[in-house]
């Protein structure tokens, strides 16, 4: 149990609070977006260090071209809390790595009992935090219109359920070098919709930043998949 409530705090605090505030505060979604897969390579990083496992020179390369991606990005003067933005990003992409690394080393746990636990341990820690640092109104929020709640519906059935639940069903049903391309997708997405609805502006130093770290990641977790290291995706027991 130890454990389990180690990996919700990582990933309810660490994760959803410091990637929601880099979102919050960021003046380009696209960039928070690529930032956000820098998961997978400090997943394989941590994963030398605590699990002893063995990287060649691609995923070397790989990783170095991930992370070199970022920083090219982080000198685009986009808004002033650009930089901040990135590096809440990146703590919470790290975040996500160790709580990936603690689920390796899990036994006899299975994928759903461990997402009710992850639930439980994120509701109670946010909700001190929120209460702590943000100190909401109860007031507000029993008269805030119901529209204004569709990004948290959104999050829980159409990114959890019908999200990740397709990605079982494919994870479930074709090897997982067909299935881990198709992961960065999301950034592209994300990009494509920041563009389209927040007008943010693709340049030529996102272009390339993002090029490099989607590469990067994208190469990584093909050779993750292929040896079933930590930073590699797996089907739910």
């Amino acid at each position: 149990m130890t454990r389990v409530v180690a990996i919700g705090l990582f990933m309810g605090i660490g994760h959803y609070g410091f990637m929601f505030y880099g979102i919050h505060i960021a003046g380009s979604l696209s960039s928070v977006a690529i930032a956000a897969q820098l998961t997978v390579p400090f997943s394989t990083l941590l994963a030398v260090l605590f699990l002893h496992e063995r990287v060649g020179a691609p995923r070397v390369l790989a990783i170095v071209a991930s992370f070199a991606g970022v920083v090219i990005i982080g000198f685009e003067p986009i808004d002033p809390q650009h930089i901040v933005a990135l590096l809440y990003t990146a703590i919470a992409s790290f975040a996500m790595a160790v709580a990936t690394i603690l689920m390796r080393q899990l036994k006899d746990v299975g994928v759903f009992n461990l997402q009710a636990w992850v639930a439980l341990c994120s509701v109670v820690s946010m909700g001190l935090v929120t209460s702590l640092i943000e100190k909401p109104d109860l007031q507000v929020l029993l008269n805030t219109p119901l529209p204004e709640y569709w990004t948290a519906v959104y999050s829980a059935v159409g990114a959890t359920i019908i999200g990740h639940g397709l990605l079982y069903y494919l994870l479930q049903r074709h090897s997982i070098n067909s299935v881990a391309p198709f992961i960065t997708l999301s950034t592209l997405f994300a990009i494509a919709f920041g563009i389209a609805l927040l007008d943010d502006t693709l340049t030529v130093r996102i272009i390339i930043g993002g090029t490099l770290t989607l590469l990067g990641v994208t190469i990584v977790a093909v050779r993750n998949a292929r040896e079933n290291a930590p930073s590699g995706i797996r089907a739910p027991r």
